[in-house]
Order: structure tokens, then sequence, then C-alpha cells
């Protein structure tokens, strides 16, 4: 099977190439380097908590941050599902930006590199691309939901151990 096509590109409007391994190469560059400190599937990375502490110098502010973060991404989810589902680039441009900048600020970096090849796609005009791409994302923020209660008791063992409330 081949990876050219003939006709409009997959966004549907026939600019740009079709869809192919350069096209998906962001979703490549999600791999973690071994040897990072995240916390099992969900890849939280503790020294962005520890360092969003420190800012804050409340530790019980910054758990609170991060419980609303993992409640709230089934929700977050069903705003980028809604906005790619109707083809609307602004609202699902909105929907992944927010939680890019929220991944970020918690630490939980493959959510956010997702969040970011994703974005690329969305700027680019290429929905068909970052549709392709959900589900990555989708299993990602899954994982990370489903692990809620070990990534909050173990933030907070770390936060509090190093440098308490």
């Amino acid at each position: 099977m081949s990876n050219s096509k003939s006709g409009p590109a997959p966004d549907g409007n026939g600019s740009g190439p079709p869809l192919n391994a350069a096209v998906m190469q962001p979703a490549a560059a999600l791999q973690l380097p071994t040897g990072t400190h995240e916390s099992g599937p969900a890849h939280l990375h503790m020294g962005t908590l520890r360092a969003l502490v420190e800012e804050l110098g409340d530790a019980a502010h910054v758990l609170r941050f991060l419980s609303t973060y993992l409640s709230m991404l089934p929700m977050r989810m069903g705003r980028i599902d809604v906005g790619l589902a109707a083809a609307e680039a602004e609202p699902s441009l909105e929907a992944v930006l927010s939680l890019k900048i929220s991944s970020s600020m918690v630490g939980a970096r493959v959510t956010e590199r997702h969040c970011r090849a994703m974005e690329m796609m969305i700027r680019k005009d290429r929905l068909s691309d970052a549709i392709q791409a959900l589900p990555a994302l989708r299993r990602v923020t899954d994982q990370c939901y489903a692990a809620r209660p070990h990534l909050l008791d173990r933030a907070a063992e770390e936060l509090l151990r190093r440098g308490g409330p």
C-alpha cells in the first residue's frame, strides 16, 4: 500500500501534500528520553510541580491545582472532540491550547507534546491530521485520569517531603 494519494489533501481543501510520514513526524517526537523522572504511564514530571511550589510558596495550592487539572481531563478532551467533530478550527485550537498550557504547568509532558503537535496541525489547517492524532492524545489523558489517585498521592508525598505546605 502506498502513502501517495491523488485528489485533495486529507484536510479536504486541496492544499498541501497528502498525509504521509512527514506530516505525522511530530507524533514520532513524543517519545520521552530514557532516564526522565516521569511517574508511570501518565508521565507527570515532579520537577515541574516542585518549581511551581517554589514560585507560589504553597504545596497545598499546587496539589489543588493538580487535582483540578486531573479531574477536568475528560471535559477538556470532550471540548477537543466537539471542535474536531464539527471541523471547526478555532474551538479546536482553543481547547488544545487550554490542555497544552495546563499540562505544561503540572508537568504532564507527554500530554503537552501531543497537544503541541495537534496545535500545529490545526494551525496548518490540517484538521483531518489532528483527528487522526486524537486517539493518541486520548490514550495519554485516559491514563492520566485513571492514575489520578496515584499521581496525587505521589505528588503530595514528593511536595510535602521537600518543603511542606
